[in-house]
């Protein structure tokens, strides 16, 4: 067995020379992980935490070296590079990971989660779990679920409280079918362009409005061009830590252990820093006389898209029955 791990790294050392340290020194492990997202973004300052934690565990044993700001590329870019073993661990949004776990594009429908509390309950019971397990076969180690808020729409027209009230409006969106259609079902005009240029777009009166959480609006400005906020919180999608199986593969059993536990107290942390630059920015949103219309019947928003749910769910049912379920 020993004879095959050195043969293993030696094989890593000339192709993956980021494996060195996990290779050559059994009692140094280097856990390289990536996040497009900055220093003080709550996905990076957890995965920092998680570090602290494993360091603390291990006597400095096993440490994680954060690389923020996109700096090794794109989500698209570095789960592949997960997936091949050029980096050991990640932080991805559902879009670009869906594809190997099919279940976890339920999570983009509109409206399937009723709260973050039950989107906790969901991803923290069998479906989240069974989701995760699902990624080995695609090389990939699933650890935990992380919180990236509920999306809500924002535009410089006029306050929206029902669907009635975005008929005519133009709103930026991603580049989904099931997001475009959305908006076309509540009246609107769906235009897809790229989220850097959402402000410019806004500014011009190629839109009137986009759709995001609190902390995005307020730390790309957005409230600048804009001045009504309604939560109505039709997108709850949560985010994803994933590990790399060529990397997990050769870890000793213990260590899996506490990089799992760990990933847990990640998730739970982030969840933290989340919520509290969430109710940060929304004040500082309110500072900024922003109106945050807060108190929207969802219902009318919520029978309009049960089309698309059934249209985009129609191959989940089962996982959509059981998100139902979940209280």
């Amino acid at each position: 067995m020993k004879k095959r791990h050195l043969l293993y790294c030696f094989f890593l050392f000339l192709i993956h020379p980021i494996h060195q340290t996990i290779c050559l020194a059994d009692q140094n492990i280097v856990i390289k992980s990536s996040d497009v997202h900055g220093e003080h973004y709550p996905t990076v300052e957890a995965v920092r935490y998680m570090g602290e934690l494993l360091s603390n565990w291990t006597n400095g044993r096993i440490t994680i070296k954060i690389f923020p700001n996109g700096k090794l590329g794109s989500e698209k870019d570095t789960l592949e590079q997960t997936r091949q073993g050029y980096i050991e661990m990640t932080r991805v949004s559902l879009g670009p990971v869906g594809k190997y776990a099919q279940g976890l594009n339920v999570f983009n429908l509109p409206f399937i989660f009723r709260s973050i509390e039950h989107m906790y309950n969901v991803v923290d019971g069998e479906i989240g779990t069974t989701l995760l397990l699902e990624l080995e076969q695609a090389g990939l180690i699933g650890l935990c679920f992380m919180d990236s808020g509920a999306r809500s729409f924002y535009n410089s027209k006029r306050p929206i409280s029902s669907p009635e009230d975005m008929k005519g409006l133009k709103f930026r969106v991603m580049n989904n079918p099931i997001f475009i259609e959305m908006i076309q079902a509540f009246g609107a005009k769906a235009v897809s362009i790229p989220f850097s240029e959402t402000y410019k777009a806004i500014q011009s009166g190629a839109v009137d409005g986009a759709e995001n959480n609190s902390p995005t609006v307020f730390t790309q400005k957005h409230y600048e061009v804009t001045k009504y906020f309604s939560i109505t919180e039709h997108l709850i999608v949560p985010e994803i830590l994933v590990f790399s199986k060529i990397a997990w593969d050769y870890l000793p059993a213990v260590d899996k252990e506490l990089i799992k536990k760990a990933a847990i107290e990640c998730s739970i942390k982030e969840r933290e820093l989340w919520k509290k630059k969430e109710r940060i920015d929304l004040e500082n949103l309110k500072e900024q006389g922003f109106i945050i219309l807060d108190d929207i019947d969802k219902e009318p928003f919520i029978a309009a898209t049960q089309a698309i749910r059934e249209k985009y769910g129609a191959g989940f049912k089962v996982i959509m029955n059981k998100i139902e379920k979940t209280k």
